[in-house]
């Protein structure tokens, strides 16, 4: 409703309909008010008068609220003001006029002032739109670039791979685009500036699917979740699903050495204190004995424990009917409205380790 009576007062208006709007607004105001005439007591000659002046001018301009003006004050001074039917000025009538002025320029230049600030107003909406749709179409344009340029890093690390005959070589390098392809699905999933959390829990029932697929393995990999709603930041998200890689693809590669086929179960829930545990789990063989996470060699494990030490928590594995990684972390508050999330940044840094 408010926006319509704005559009109401802030509409061009064509000469014709302010002629019209002022004409029916007088002769609706002096036909009712000539109507009350023997029923108001007297000293009551703008009571109609004023609404219609307040009227025209917020629908038709302060031009047409002006002459309103001018035709009421005539009516009343002429026909309700006594000596009646005459424009003879007493000082009762100069009081009475000079009341009624006062009143109708205050009424008009307060409606100019309101649809002043209206039209300013509607300026800066205009104009402030016009920034968050080219905001919005420059974040797309750099998500589509930065989409692009991981995709032929990605192709740049696979051409590689093909002359590569070491073993590790080429594991490291798949292990590279693996990460690189994490990252970008997170990037593309964290397209709108405005989002400054995401909903992780659906993000895992997601990604795991497709890292049991992308080793390879899947006619012998099961998997299960019991994920809790968690909304992680942006700063999160990308080392969360990097630490989540990590745990899936070790308990695949390990659990399989042992076990024709296992199940990897996968959990994240809410803990007090304003934290969250992401749980990954295997039904393999378990830790070797004597393992120890802080001397482990794997590439891997090592990027893991560093996203987990960047989110200001920790990251254990155990046996528990089978390897557990637990990574528990504070949960941050999400940024100010419009800052870009770091997805590029951390991409270098995954990259990087």
């Amino acid at each position: 409703m408010r926006a319509k009576l704005r559009s109401w007062a802030l509409a061009e208006r064509s000469v014709a309909y302010k002629i019209v709007f002022v004409t029916v607004a007088f002769v609706v105001a002096f036909g009712l008010r000539l109507a009350l005439r023997g029923d108001l007591p007297s000293g009551f000659p703008y009571l109609t008068f004023l609404p219609a002046v307040i009227l025209t001018t917020f629908f038709a301009g302060v031009r047409a609220g002006a002459v309103e003006a001018v035709l009421c004050g005539l009516a009343a001074w002429y026909y309700l003001i006594a000596p009646f039917n005459s424009f003879y000025l007493t000082s009762n009538t100069a009081l009475a006029l000079g009341f009624y002025i006062v009143i109708v320029a205050t009424d008009i230049a307060l409606i100019a002032v309101m649809n002043g600030a209206l039209a300013r107003l509607s300026v800066e909406r205009r104009r402030s739109e016009h920034l968050a749709h080219s905001r919005e179409l420059m974040f797309h344009e750099l998500q589509h670039r930065v989409s692009n340029s991981l995709q032929v890093i990605s192709s740049l690390l696979q051409l590689q791979r093909r002359d590569v005959d070491d073993p590790a070589a080429r594991a490291a390098l798949d292990t590279a685009v693996a990460r690189l392809n994490i990252v970008s699905r997170i990037q593309r999933r964290l397209h709108d500036p405005d989002r400054q959390s995401l909903e992780f829990q659906r993000f895992l029932q997601e990604i795991v699917p497709e890292i049991v697929e992308a080793s390879g393995v899947q006619d012998r990999v099961r998997h299960s979740f019991d994920v809790a709603p968690v909304p992680v930041t942006q700063d999160q998200a990308v080392p969360l699903a990097l630490i989540a890689t990590e745990l899936v693809s070790n308990a695949i590669e390990h659990a399989l050495e042992h076990r024709a086929a296992v199940t990897v179960s996968v959990a994240l829930r809410r803990l007090p204190g304003n934290r969250a545990m992401l749980e990954v789990a295997d039904d393999g063989a378990g830790l070797p004995d004597g393992f120890d996470l802080a001397q482990s060699r794997s590439l891997g494990l090592k990027i893991a424990r560093q996203f987990a030490d960047q989110l200001g928590g920790a990251l254990t594995l155990e046996t528990d009917g089978g390897t557990v990684g637990r990574v528990v972390f504070p949960l941050a508050e999400p940024e100010r409205q419009g800052t870009p999330h770091p997805t590029a940044a951390l991409a270098g840094r995954a990259l990087a380790v």
